[in-house]
């Protein structure tokens, strides 16, 4: 069976939940009523490759090394104050073991339109940096669907603790499907709020963690999310 025959098609009702990071009521993006996040140690594999990501223009997100000069985000964290495009490269400042460095490339999803955010399968972004981080051990990205209910964890740089590493270490992969035009997505029940975007829905693989999605949409006031499937991403 190919990588692409394992694919579902989700209904209009499974993408109607996902429609989420617009502020709204008291509902926080990505949280229910139980907060299932705990903090983690940025110093301990998997989590020494979890980044954090900003920009001149204000974004504030997460990412993963996913090569020894190369962070994978969420596209929608790069995007300049005018919505009209992203940040140039020198713009992304990415943080890790109290080092940061500048990017000095970037690459996006095809078609991605920032002022919209859409659609949601071209939301991410790879960014070369201007040197290593030597203490960081770098994810593998999955090269092919995640299994469904498969044991994940997100973790992230998230707003509401900002200095704090957080991640819900017990959630799965719900979906792997086709969400109507925005295309192949990954859907979870990992807890992240805002500032988690970017963030790599992780599995486990031999020999420790790979990235299986980055994370892109959260839902209001439940422990839900979607991102990009990463064996639909170039590899760095």
């Amino acid at each position: 069976m190919t990588a692409r025959a394992t694919i579902r098609r989700a209904g209009a009702a499974a993408l109607a939940w996902l429609l989420t990071a617009l502020p709204a009521t008291a509902q926080v993006p990505g949280l229910g009523p139980v907060d299932t996040r705990h903090l983690v140690s940025p110093n301990e594999a998997p989590f020494d490759a979890i980044a954090l990501v900003e920009t001149k223009a204000g974004g504030r997100c997460t990412g993963a090394l996913v090569a020894p000069r190369v962070v994978l985000t969420a596209a929608h964290c790069l995007v300049a104050s005018d919505a009209q495009r992203l940040v140039p490269p020198a713009d992304i400042s990415v943080r890790l073991h109290g080092r940061t460095v500048h990017g000095t490339a970037l690459r996006s999803g095809a078609g991605f339109i920032p002022a919209r955010e859409e659609p949601w399968r071209a939301d991410w972004a790879l960014v070369t940096l201007a040197a290593p981080f030597g203490r960081a051990h770098p994810l593998p990205m999955l090269r092919e669907p995640p299994v469904q209910n498969a044991p994940a964890m997100l973790a992230a740089w998230q707003y509401d603790e900002p200095d704090l590493l957080m991640a819900d270490r017990a959630c799965r992969v719900v979906t792997v499907g086709t969400f109507g035009a925005q295309g192949i997505l990954v859907g979870h029940n990992c807890a992240g709020t805002v500032g988690s975007s970017g963030a790599p829905i992780l599995v486990r693989v031999a020999g420790g963690y790979a990235v299986a999605g980055v994370q892109v949409k959260a839902a209001l006031g439940q422990p839900l999310g979607v991102g990009v499937p990463a064996f639909t991403i170039p590899a760095p």
